[in-house]
């Protein structure tokens, strides 16, 4: 797949790495159910969807959607406000779905 700047990366490369955030963006509900340190992954999580962003110009759109619902989490730290979290983290893991999904059709 060819990305910003003619770098070429392979399709199955950028699924791969989109699916290790999505599992780390899944573990972001039971560390906080758990009372573990939620925030720094998210953090990290953040970072590298804002690199990706820059690289895959066909996918501003969704990247920014998973970029403001995930910086909208630290807002969410109040119990009451667990169950908006589940939601909002599960938005982003549909939409980091449909990314690796339409990733996984483009042949190399």
């Amino acid at each position: 797949m060819l990305l910003r700047d003619n770098i070429e990366i392979s399709s199955a490369a950028i699924s791969i790495n989109i699916k290790r955030l999505i599992n780390q963006t899944y573990k972001l509900l039971p560390n906080r159910e758990e009372g573990i340190d939620w925030q720094t992954p998210l953090t990290t999580i953040i970072e590298e969807l804002s690199g990706m962003s820059r690289l895959l110009v066909g996918y501003q759109t969704e990247l920014f959607a998973i970029l403001c619902k995930m910086e909208g989490l630290y807002r969410l730290t109040d119990e009451k406000d667990f169950f908006l979290y589940r939601r909002t983290v599960f938005e982003c893991l549909s939409l980091m779905s449909n990314i690796k999904g339409e990733i996984e059709i483009c042949q190399d």
